[in-house]
């Protein structure tokens, strides 16, 4: 399904309370879609690629972001059950997986909302780690394929 459909608009459909700053720093395109069949999580995983225009402004903006983030875009994801009960306590924590920096969001150990700047120019969002691992390949090759 081709919908075409801008970056804040979507941000404001959801109801999101995502800060100003991290909305103007998007730019209108982005991808939503699933990858896969994950056992664990009872089906696909989803996952949103973004676009920046502004890499400072979308590092802050993403930040502040967090404490809304489970609630604002959660029914997207696999994990939507897992971030809806979440405790009201719970906060990001810093990862690095394959030299990658990530923001996770974690229930009992496991990462269940998560992002992390592909490069300057592009915010990846998921619900699982094994998806932002592929996403990033797909990315990278794609990259290095130009």
């Amino acid at each position: 399904i081709n919908i075409t459909l801008s970056t804040s608009n979507f941000l404001e459909t959801l109801g999101s309370q995502a800060p100003g700053n991290l909305v103007r720093a998007l730019d209108p395109n982005f991808m939503l879609g699933a990858l896969g069949q994950s056992a664990e999580l009872g089906g696909s995983s989803t996952f949103l690629i973004i676009k920046l225009l502004s890499f400072e402004n979308a590092f802050s903006g993403m930040l502040l972001w967090e404490k809304d983030m489970a609630r604002d875009i959660g029914p997207l994801f696999s994990t939507a059950l897992l971030l809806r009960d979440i405790p009201s306590e719970s906060v990001f924590i810093d990862i690095t997986d394959r030299n990658k920096d990530i923001r996770a969001l974690t229930y009992e150990e496991q990462p269940i909302l998560l992002y992390s700047f592909f490069d300057s120019k592009m915010l990846i969002i998921t619900d699982n780690i094994e998806t932002l691992r592929t996403v990033i390949d797909r990315l990278t090759r794609e990259k290095l394929s130009r």
